[in-house]
């Protein structure tokens, strides 16, 4: 007991997130949403260098209905944390979750891994997402070089993100 108040005083004085930039709007969409036409190795839209297993068991079965105009936040994450207390940190998982249809926005503008919100220095951009059965996981995405890597684990996973990386979430 008096070690877990010791690591919440800590936790309290010790910022793990700070707000990056101004709000990200994205345009929304008018048609379902199908994952698997879109996050493909060799994409002549986004230059995807490679899709991690999880990511294609997980995600690429899904099709999601249309989303109105939405806006993101982003954060980076200034310690190494677990994904359980980031999305406390973020308010919960309703306030933490984005949709791989905003991933997919985000990356439609840095296609080639130009500037812009998403990190390209190796660094993980990370969103809480909806999988095909309707689990909340996470999703790294990373300029790896030559094209976009991106990745999926359970929230409840073990690995901790390392610092510098950053969080994307709903403006809510």
């Amino acid at each position: 007991l008096k070690r877990r108040k010791l690591v919440e005083f800590w936790n309290s004085l010790c910022p793990i997130l700070q707000l990056v930039g101004g709000m990200i709007e994205l345009s929304g969409s008018t048609e379902p949403f199908v994952a698997k036409d879109h996050f493909v190795v060799g994409s002549k839209e986004v230059r995807i260098a490679w899709i991690a297993d999880n990511l294609k068991a997980w995600m690429l079965p899904k099709v999601d209905e249309p989303i109105g105009p939405t806006v993101l936040r982003r954060h980076k994450l200034l310690k190494p944390l677990l994904d359980q207390r980031i999305i406390q940190e973020l308010g919960g998982s309703k306030k933490a979750e984005t949709s791989l249809q905003e991933v997919w926005a985000l990356l439609k503008l840095q296609p080639n891994g130009e500037d812009g919100a998403l990190l390209t220095n190796g660094y993980a951009n990370i969103f809480y997402v909806r999988n095909a059965k309707d689990g909340l996981c996470v999703v790294g995405v990373r300029w790896v070089g030559g094209g976009w890597g991106l990745d999926a684990d359970s929230v409840a996973g073990p690995d901790r993100w390392r610092g510098g990386g950053q969080v994307f979430s709903r403006n809510s």
